[in-house]
This record gives C-alpha cells, sequence and structure tokens, in this order.
C-alpha cells in the first residue's frame, strides 16, 4: 500500500482536514468576537499560534491510534476490515461534513451579511479620514517645498526683558513672509509653542508639514542690534543660508527686508509682484511696540497693564503709528479696567490715519452684526478687509465669525480649515473648525477635531462640553455622560449636560433632579445663557421651553443664533411650525442666508 494509502486507512487525512476545516471556522468566530469583548490582535494572534501547533499532535495521534467504542487504541491493535471500525470510519466521514458544512455556512453569512456591513463601517471611517488627511496633504502638495515655519528667535541680550524684542522680530518676520502669496507660512501660535525647547529640526517640520525652518538670536544693547538668522533644509537638517547683521536700530526694517528677500531667492519663489517690505515707523517707538505686542499675545490681564504702558510710550514718540493705536484699542477693550471710549478714540484716529486698514475694518464688521444685526453691512466692511490684506489671519478669523453666524457655514469651514491647516498645533484653530463642522451638521469630523484640540490641551474643559454634545448626537449618550462629567460635575455646564445624558440613556429620575439642581442652584443661569437651554430643551423634545429660550436668546444676541437651521441639535424642532417664522425672524431661512451677498478673497 502506498503512504497516502496507509494515510486513508488510518484516518490521518480525515482528522487532518477536520482539524483544517474546524480551526478556520474557530478562527472565523474569534475574528468576529474578541473585538467586541475589548481583545486586542494579539489575544487572536495566540489562538491562530495554538491551533496551529495542535495540528502536529491532532494528526500524530491519528496515525499511532484509532478511535473505537472502547476508546482509543493502539493502531496495531485494531482490525480496520471489521464493521465496528468502518462504523467508526464512517461516524468520522460525517462529522467532517458537519464541521465542512459549519466552515461553509460561516463563510457565507460573513461574506453576505457581515462583511458588507464591516466594508460600509471601514470606508466611512477611511472617507472621514481621508477628509482630514486630503486636507493637509493637498495644501501641502499645492506649495510643494515652498512652505517654512519660523521659530521664536533666541534672545542673546544679558537683560531678560529683551526676550519681547526677540519674540517681536520673529513674529514681524513671520507676517513679513506671510505676505508672499506662493509661500505657505506656520502662523505664530503653532510656530512658538517651540519657544525654549531643544528642539530637532526634522521632528519640527514633520509636526508642522513644513520643507524649510527660519531660527536665529537676537541680541540688543542701547541702539545697536546684532540679529543672526539662517535658513534650515528640514528633511535633510542642512544650512541653506545664514546671515549675521551688526547694525543700529534705525536698521530693523532693512534687515527684515534682506532676511524676506534672502529666502525668496533659496526657495526660488515666483513673485507676483514686488518682493514684500517691512513697514516703516520710528524706530524706537517700533521696539517698544512689538514688546507691548508680545505681552499683549500672553492674553494675561496681568501683562495688560505693562503692554498699555509700553504702548503709550511709543505713541508719545510717534502719535500716528497706526499699529500702536490698534494695539492699544485693542488693550482698552480687553483690560479689566476696560475703556470703550479710549478704544473708540483709538480706533477712530486709525480710522482718521488709516481708513482701509484691514484690521480695523474686520473690528468694525464686528460690532457692525454682533450689536447692530447689520449683516450686509458688515458682509461689505470684510470684503474690504480682505481685499486689503488677505492672509491676515485676524481678518480671516473674523471673516469666518461672520460666515457662521450669517448662516454661511461651507465658507465658514473652508477658512476654519485653511486657519486649521496654517497653525496645526493652534488649540483655537481646531475649536473653531470643530464648532463650525457641529453647526453645519458633520458631527463626526467635529469630534475628530475636538479630540484634536483636546491633544492640544487636555485640561480645556469647554471642549469636554462640547464633545460630549457631539457624542450625544452620534448617539453615544454613555460616552457623552463621561465627557460631561470630566468637564466639571458639579458646575452648572457638567451639570447640565449630564442632565442630557441621563435622558437619553434613559435614567429619567436622575434627568429630573439634574434640571431641578440647575434651577436652584443656578437660577440666573438660564437668563444669562438662554442658548444653552434653548439646546437642551430641543434635544429633549420640549418645543414650547425651547421656543421660549430662542426668543430670549434672539434678544440678547443674534450671533449665537449663526447656522440654527443646520444645527443638529434643533433637529426635533424642524417639523413644528414655529420653526421656519422663528428662521425668517433672525434672518436664518434658506431664502435670507443665499441672499447675503458676501464675495470675499479666500486663500489659495
Amino acid at each position: 500500500m502506498s503512504f497516502f494509502g496507509e494515510l486513508k486507512r488510518r484516518n490521518v487525512v480525515r482528522v487532518g482536514a477536520a482539524y483544517v476545516a474546524v480551526s478556520w471556522l474557530v478562527i472565523q468566530v474569534v475574528e468576529t468576537l474578541f473585538p467586541v469583548f475589548g481583545l486586542s490582535d494579539a489575544a487572536i494572534r495566540i489562538v491562530v499560534i495554538l491551533l496551529a501547533i495542535g495540528f502536529v499532535p491532532a494528526v500524530i495521534s491519528a496515525w499511532a491510534f484509532e478511535l473505537t467504542p472502547e476508546g482509543f487504541r493502539r493502531e496495531a491493535e485494531v482490525d480496520h476490515d471489521s464493521a465496528v471500525i468502518r462504523r467508526m470510519t464512517r461516524r468520522l466521514d460525517r462529522l467532517f461534513l458537519v464541521a465542512l458544512a459549519l466552515a461553509l455556512g460561516f463563510f457565507v453569512f460573513d461574506k453576505f451579511v457581515l462583511d458588507p456591513a464591516r466594508d460600509a463601517e471601514e470606508l466611512a471611517t477611511a472617507r472621514q479620514e481621508a477628509r482630514q488627511e486630503g486636507r493637509s496633504d493637498a495644501i501641502v502638495e499645492s506649495f510643494g517645498d515652498k512652505s517654512i515655519a519660523v521659530l521664536p528667535f533666541v534672545n542673546m541680550s544679558s537683560d531678560p526683558e529683551q526676550e519681547y524684542f526677540a519674540d517681536g522680530i520673529s513674529e514681524e518676520l513671520l507676517n513679513l513672509l506671510a505676505r508672499i502669496p506662493t509661500l505657505r507660512v506656520i502662523s505664530r501660535s503653532s510656530a512658538f509653542s517651540f519657544k525654549g525647547k531643544d528642539v530637532n529640526i526634522p521632528e519640527v517640520a514633520e509636526q508642522l508639514n513644513v520643507a524649510h525652518v527660519l531660527e536665529g538670536s537676537v541680541r540688543k544693547s542701547g541702539n545697536k542690534i546684532r540679529i543672526t538668522a539662517q535658513l534650515i533644509e528640514a528633511r535633510s537638517d542642512t544650512h541653506l543660508w545664514s546671515e549675521t547683521y551688526d547694525r543700529t536700530l534705525d536698521d530693523i526694517f532693512a534687515i527684515q527686508d534682506d532676511v524676506a528677500a534672502a529666502v525668496v531667492e533659496q526657495l526660488k519663489l515666483a513673485l507676483l509682484g514686488e518682493a514684500p517690505r517691512a513697514e516703516r515707523a520710528n524706530p524706537q517707538a517700533y521696539a517698544l511696540y512689538i514688546q507691548a505686542s508680545q505681552l499683549f499675545a500672553m492674553a494675561n490681564q496681568e501683562e495688560y497693564g505693562r503692554a498699555e504702558e509700553l504702548v503709550r510710550q511709543a505713541l508719545q514718540i510717534d502719535p500716528d503709528y497706526v499699529d500702536a493705536l490698534l494695539l492699544l484699542g485693542n488693550l482698552l477693550r480687553f483690560s479689566e479696567s476696560a475703556d470703550p471710549g479710549g478704544a473708540g478714540a483709538a480706533f477712530g484716529r486709525v480710522m482718521e490715519l488709516d481708513p482701509d486698514n484691514a484690521i480695523l475694518l474686520a473690528f468694525q464688521a464686528t460690532e457692525r452684526w454682533s450689536q447692530h444685526e447689520d449683516l450686509a453691512g458688515a458682509a461689505r466692511l470684510l470684503e474690504k478687509a480682505s481685499r486689503s490684506d488677505p492672509y491676515n489671519p485676524l481678518v480671516l478669523f473674523n471673516i469666518a465669525r461672520f460666515a457662521k453666524a450669517a448662516g454661511r457655514t461651507d465658507l465658514a469651514i473652508a477658512l476654519n480649515e485653511y486657519i486649521a491647516d496654517r497653525d496645526p498645533l493652534f488649540f483655537w484653530a481646531h475649536l473653531n473648525l470643530a464648532s463650525t463642522y457641529f453647526v453645519a451638521g458633520r458631527v463626526e469630523e467635529a469630534l475628530r477635531q475636538f479630540e484634536a484640540a483636546l491633544a492640544i490641551n487636555p485640561s480645556a474643559g469647554a471642549v469636554r462640553w462640547k464633545t460630549g454634545l457631539a457624542r450625544l448626537v452620534l448617539g453615544d449618550a454613555a460616552g457623552a455622560l463621561a465627557e460631561f462629567e470630566l468637564e466639571d460635575p458639579g458646575g452648572p455646564y457638567g451639570t447640565h449636560g449630564k442632565a442630557l445624558a441621563y435622558h437619553d440613556l434613559g435614567r429619567m429620575e436622575e434627568f429630573e433632579v439634574a434640571m431641578r439642581e440647575l434651577e436652584q442652584r443656578y437660577p440666573d443661569f438660564a437668563a444669562r445663557w438662554a442658548w444653552g437651554f434653548a439646546r437642551a430643551h430641543a434635544w429633549v423634545g420640549n418645543a414650547d421651553e425651547a421656543f421660549l429660550y430662542l426668543e430670549a436668546t434672539a434678544e440678547q444676541s443674534v450671533g449665537h443664533l449663526g447656522g440654527l437651521a443646520t444645527h443638529p441639535l434643533f433637529r426635533k424642532l424642524h417639523e413644528d411650525s414655529r420653526w421656519e417664522p422663528f428662521l425668517l425672524s433672525v434672518n436664518q431661512s434658506s431664502e435670507q442666508v443665499a441672499a447675503v451677498e458676501f464675495d470675499v478673497t479666500l486663500p489659495d
């Protein structure tokens, strides 16, 4: 008898085939069920390895032993021609056929039932990831290697106060380079996140998606300055250009022009017009201004007083210094001792000196739509600001806010995506983009951006609140509850969020307790935050209360109601007869939104 014939006689082939079929079936079931119970791929791999190891003893046992009614017997002791053994062999054949049928049945079920659902979920996830990654990839590809990050220059002066001057020079160079349309320049907040760190240039470039890095140092002593700048090709970490300038403060603007020209030359940028030049000002006033602007950028009330003192000194030297006047106006608007009259006077002087100033126009537009509900007037001012300085981040930010308030969420998303791509490590860029996605009903994309914002600032409780709302809309009430508890479990927002999550989880007694707690512990909360209560009542289906709070919100500020028509928390009100009339009353109907003429110069 041949060797294969002997294998068949001893049932080795039957046992091996049955073992393979059953093992395949076990692996398919494991791959389906293990992830449900939170077990990783490592657990699946262990099962596969154990089954593979078990194959060898299985076939060896089939060769050496025979299954009989009395149990396993050594093969040499068994009469294979007996009727009993033939019956056992037929049973093995039936067992093999049953295992094969089960395996084939599961294969058909997986292929035509489980697999399409799994593929649809994977496709949806892939599309979301592609949308996020594709946007960044597209903007990087459109600029090719023409991208740069300006890291904060190191202060080499003995006076630590000159740190602000060094930072200011870095920011001025960044702003100067940002005026080159063919160059992608990373914004200040992301570039300055590396301040004071021992940076690795290739790692910085990878995080910021740039091909080049500009870094340097500043030493200032009296009227003398030394500025060293070097341009680095990030992927290879090689120097393309470096220069040291030993000049007086009077030459500060010429130095900035030289550095910008060197970047243009080294990167072989195609200029659409003349090379950008730094705005000239009195050098002494300029030194005071850039130190004040760095203090203001810290967004710290304790530093606002020092910043105001410095900028007033600059204006004593040059009373018509437009940038200093704008900074003074902002300081007087946002400081604890706010002086609206003084701010208005500063902005009024800018209006006289430079009526087309883009930042001033953006401020005026914000006031028009937020305080006077003049959408058309605000749109005209922002169009003018966009034509004057289309790449200014503050102008873009205000245009995005206006577009969202006017119901133009498509434009608001495009602008916020641009801002986030230019400022990938800026917390507010991701938060604003996420909030706009959410209002537009693109909740899964909103959730991804909320998570990106949390990765930058994990302690941001407000993001926890917004993340919880996104999870709530996506049907994950348990996940939403966890976010609300992380936000501020004992505070009004945390309590408010938990109430909504309790409602969706069917825990109605806890829902009622949470709502009563809000009314008793925070009696003025509803009046101050009518918008939040409107969303809450709309979500749980209390239409009458929702419309009462919507009316209260409109009386406080229509700015909260931007994108109301697509806001996912109000979808239960869409069939209510009061919905369309209310949209009409707050300029948010589809016809009114479409009628807002708003033609701005979008960045490339």
